[in-house]
């Protein structure tokens, strides 16, 4: 199926797929989902600008990994997403394959940092277009394909003839009509005057700082891809193209069986030539379209890892790679809010801890610490003030390490 998605960005590569290719009948199953998944223009874009022949399909259907991203808590807006866009999902499967500067600390689980500063942009809605220059690739198939077709019909064997010639067309039409659409990327305008766009996305042991103004964390959180098409038969094009490729696949096994050793074998060829072009080319090219996608989308966004030795020392560091004079002393309720999200809550000396250092980033103090802290009237155990000690120790070693970067 990513081949015959892939069709989609590369504007002439719809041109290229004339080939018999196994797997008919599972691309047909994902053509029926394709068509009825099909929504008008009007239902995405209610208004005056509305396109009546328009119609959208969601690109998740044709391309496997492009799922929705992880979780997205803002630092200045109180923004809180359970889930976010494809591009978030990229972003974070760019981080995890990253190497990270390790920072020395009290160990316990280890926990991954990565600083995204996103570059300004200026678009709300942007066309997916790549430039796809042909080689020697697609030609092999073709051929391979034609010429079994031909001998079968020159020596008078139509089972394999008409098995081969079917699935040529199938193949052909069904990616001249998936590629006949355009792919953009679109995300919402953030109101005039709102707070910088800064906030943490992921959770567990991995975890990204999206730094930069609202309209492009927007792109990275809320971005949505859709696959448009200008005309309203779309849909009964596609769903012709899941009947021939469901009829191919039943055809396919019930006459090449009945015919002879030479329409087997040259059906055989055929269909392995095709599987052979098909394994290889797409695993690269996709990892292009990412990178390309990545670029135009996010622009020339700069991505910085460390590795932390806890969680505690790690979100700390979060909050002071990110609280600057903006963060004004009537926000504390949001520093409390990111805290209780990445670390435990309810416990007295984690309140307590949650409490001594919020204090100190909000006034700006730097954090540093001494007994008065740690010995707390509040805590009658002797082994809570030897936790909160140790806490305001990691928090000591994120201010040592990135204190200076506020």
């Amino acid at each position: 199926m990513s081949a015959v998605a892939l069709t989609q960005i590369h504007s002439r590569r719809r041109w290229l797929s004339w080939y018999n290719t196994p797997g008919s009948y599972v691309v047909g199953k994902r053509c029926r989902l394709l068509a009825r998944s099909i929504i008008p223009d009007s239902h995405t874009n209610p208004g005056p600008g509305t396109a009546p022949e328009t119609t959208h399909i969601d690109p998740a259907l044709l391309y496997d990994g492009w799922s929705n991203g992880p979780v997205f808590k803002g630092i200045y807006s109180g923004t809180s997403m359970q889930e976010t866009g494809p591009v978030a999902s990229l972003l974070m499967k760019e981080c995890i394959g990253m190497s990270g500067t390790r920072i020395d600390g009290r160990l316990t689980q280890t926990v991954n940092v990565t600083i995204a500063k996103l570059e300004r942009n200026s678009y709300f809605q942007l066309q997916m277009k790549f430039r796809y220059i042909p080689l020697i690739g697609p030609l092999l198939p073709i051929s391979v394909s034609l010429t079994t077709c031909a001998l079968c019909g020159l020596y008078g064997e139509w089972y394999a003839f008409s098995m081969i010639l079917l699935g040529i067309l199938a193949r052909g039409l069904t990616c001249v009509t998936i590629g006949s659409g355009d792919l953009l990327f679109v995300h919402p305008k953030s109101a005039e005057g709102s707070p910088r766009g800064d906030g943490i996305l992921g959770c567990d042991r991995e975890l990204v700082l999206l730094k930069g103004a609202e309209n492009d964390v927007n792109a990275v959180t809320r971005g949505r891809f859709s696959f448009v098409f200008g005309s309203g038969h779309a849909r009964c094009m596609i769903e012709l193209c899941s009947f021939l490729l469901t009829v191919q696949a039943v055809a396919q096994l019930i006459l090449v069986p009945q015919s002879n050793l030479f329409d087997q074998l040259m059906f055989v060829i055929s269909i392995a030539i095709s599987s052979v072009y098909n394994s290889c080319s797409p695993s690269s090219d996709e990892v292009e379209i990412r990178k390309e996608i990545f670029r135009k989308v996010l622009g020339s966004h700069k991505l910085e890892k460390f590795v932390f030795p806890n969680r505690c020392c790690a979100v700390v560091s979060l909050l002071l790679l990110s609280v600057n004079e903006k963060m004004s002393s009537s926000d504390p309720a949001k520093l409390k809010k990111i805290i209780d999200d990445f670390l435990p809550s309810g416990a007295l000396v984690w309140e307590k801890w949650k409490e001594i250092v919020i204090e100190r980033l909000e006034s700006g103090q730097p954090l540093h610490f001494d007994d008065s802290q740690w010995s707390h009237q509040d805590l009658l155990s002797e082994d809570d003030r030897s936790l909160l000690k140790t806490l305001l120790g990691d928090a000591e070693k994120a201010y040592a390490t990135f204190g200076s970067k506020e």
